[in-house]
């Protein structure tokens, strides 16, 4: 059971910025247990956002909400997945070698790649966000936790079908612990949202395409992944899935 509990405050330690004074064993079956508690994580995040989105409807404007639900959702991850997309961003947009890429992928310096992308993330992810909710529909709470859930399993996805471009990082660490099982386990969390046929079988189908391109498009540039294409993958799997709820609702199918 203590393996269980670790595994579960290291997961939340590593995802998100929630400050939980714990000093977690690091071994085999308590990051075993975290790997497993990856879209736990993405539930946390999304109940603060539900949480706020039932305390701020209909008293402030929707714009002023959507801006606030936003800034909790960046606040709540530290900007980790954010600075994966902005290291991405000016490696890839170097178009040098994978080596050069590689390179400017460990720089800590920000360049205009970075800025740009970071820039039209937010803004895409407010405006798809704000007509989302503009909808007003019944679901669109769940919705809020739903997205950060499947976003984060998809990043075990990453982890378990594509290789590490060094054999030290995160994501070597991580995919070490890895198995077939762990990603069963994790898949458990999205079990609860099955209520919603439609927009889960759709989100989810389309979840493993995004997850399959974006790792052979990160492979292709990087000869192989890393923690920084990883956290980039999670922002870029919850703007695809805003987007693919949007035109879920746009079309009216849900």
């Amino acid at each position: 059971m203590k393996n269980v509990l670790f595994g579960a405050v290291l997961a939340l330690q590593f995802l998100t910025r929630i400050p939980l004074p714990v000093n977690c064993p690091i071994d085999d079956k308590t990051l075993k247990w975290a790997l497993r508690f990856y879209p736990m994580a993405g539930f946390v995040i999304g109940g603060f956002l539900y949480l706020l989105y039932l305390s701020l409807n209909n008293f402030i404007p929707l714009y002023l909400m959507t801006l606030i639900l936003l800034t909790l959702w960046v606040f709540l991850t530290g900007g980790l997945h954010l600075d994966g997309v902005m290291d991405v961003a000016d490696a890839v947009g170097s178009n040098g070698s994978a080596e050069k890429k590689i390179e400017i992928l460990k720089d800590s310096r920000v360049g205009s790649f970075a800025v740009l992308a970071a820039l039209f993330l937010l803004i895409w992810k407010f405006m798809l966000l704000y007509s989302i909710l503009d909808f007003e529909n019944e679901n669109s709470g769940v919705y809020l936790i739903f997205i950060p859930v499947i976003s984060r399993f998809q990043a075990l996805l990453q982890l378990y079908l594509f290789e590490p471009f060094q054999k030290t990082g995160m994501a070597f660490y991580w995919k070490k612990h890895l198995s077939k099982l762990d990603n069963v386990m994790a898949a458990c969390w999205l079990l609860p949202f099955i209520i919603f046929p439609v927009e889960f079988m759709v989100i989810f189908i389309l979840q493993l395409f995004f997850s399959f391109l974006f790792g052979r498009w990160a492979s292709s540039h990087f000869n192989g992944i890393n923690g920084d294409t990883v956290g980039a993958s999670i922002e870029g799997a919850e703007l695809w899935n805003l987007a693919v709820l949007y035109s879920l609702l746009l079309s009216g199918i849900v």
